[in-house]
């Protein structure tokens, strides 16, 4: 289902063609000098991917010919449907203006509302592979997996919008333990999302890697949460996998400690389309018909940024952990990959859990 993908390719050369000229005031300027490149980020200030786009937005000037300044614009709502759809019809295809995504393909593939971007129709820079972490507050009285199949309060889930992978994937892991819940979406972003945990309006969610190593720590050294396991990455065979970055259980492994077995079924096939969007969670892409010279461009200083020792020593302190990237014709087959394993039944238990 997935197809194996290396984590390193040679990297694109860029070439110029120079014409020889008496007249040095004739030698091509870069694209970019004088310019200013916006990131558009599709979920709200001081979320993960909020601190994604920004890391890189420090770093990715001195790797771009002319070295543009990178300007990060956030344009939350609607589980980042909002953000994305602007990229998609209404940001010129100049290569000024760049999309940082999270959760864009469930809604995608399940034809979610509102829904106009394609992302098989946007040039790819890059991504990035994330697992998500799943906590519970500390008064619901889970502490070990099989505390969770009778917690003392009854379990409130919180999440972005039906169609949202973070949402179905919480929600298909608990109808797989067989535990009930009453479920809140709409919230904007994880900040709203971890308020609302403090108020006690919801009691269960999840964030990203990066959200968790940032903001969710915060909650579990005060006590208000207890982590209870990570979601997964899909790996190369088709099975959910570990992300090593973190310490926690996969789902898989949780649930085999709660339950005394594997989970199976049409719903954790469901699940594994879930982790699939999880190996591409972090999309950066720019408008439909942007010219080859930018996104060449982009994408060679993309690379030169995910490997630059400043902005990986810079990552291992903020994020706590390193990013796994693709770029380029890398972040194409991930992409391809993603989108072929969201077929067939599993697709169709997705559909209609939106619907519920």
């Amino acid at each position: 289902m997935f197809e194996r993908v290396s984590l390193r390719l040679a990297a694109i050369i860029l070439g110029f063609v120079v014409v020889p000229r008496v007249e040095p005031v004739f030698a091509q300027q870069p694209f970019y000098k004088g310019k200013s490149i916006r990131f558009i980020v599709n979920f709200t200030a001081g979320g993960p991917t909020d601190v994604f786009g920004r890391l890189i937005a420090k770093h990715l000037p001195k790797h771009v010919p002319g070295e543009p300044s990178v300007i990060v614009q956030n344009m939350g709502g609607a589980g980042g449907v909002i953000g994305g759809n602007y990229v998609y019809e209404a940001a010129k295809p100049d290569g000024l203006t760049v999309g940082v995504f999270s959760g864009m393909y469930l809604p995608q593939i399940l034809g979610g509302s509102g829904v106009r971007f394609d992302l098989n129709n946007m040039p790819v820079i890059a991504g990035a592979a994330e697992t998500s972490v799943v906590y519970i507050r500390a008064d619901s009285g889970v502490k070990t997996a099989s505390d969770l199949l009778k917690p003392s309060k009854p379990v409130a889930v919180g999440g972005f919008t039906r169609e949202s992978n973070k949402d179905l994937a919480i929600r298909m892991a608990l109808d797989l333990l067989g535990v009930p819940y009453r479920y809140v979406t709409g919230y904007k972003g994880v900040p709203e999302l971890r308020v609302a945990i403090q108020r006690g309006e919801i009691n269960y969610t999840s964030e990203s890697l990066t959200g968790y190593t940032t903001g969710g720590t915060l909650l579990v050294r005060e006590g208000t949460v207890v982590p209870l396991y990570q979601e997964g990455l899909l790996g190369p065979e088709g099975d959910i996998v570990r992300d090593r970055r973190s310490d926690l259980p996969s789902f898989n492994e949780f649930f085999r400690k709660a339950v005394g077995r594997d989970p199976s079924g049409p719903l954790w096939e469901a699940f594994k389309i879930s982790g699939g969007s999880r190996s591409m969670l972090r999309f950066i892409a720019v408008p439909p018909k942007t010219p080859t010279e930018p996104v060449q461009i982009l994408r060679k200083g993309f690379r030169d940024t995910f490997e630059d020792p400043e902005f990986k020593a810079e990552s291992e302190r903020l994020l706590r952990f390193q990013l796994v990237t693709f770029v380029g014709e890398e972040a194409e087959k991930v992409n391809a990959a993603v989108f072929r394993a969201a077929t067939g039944p599993a697709r169709e238990a997705l559909k209609k859990m939106t619907q519920e």
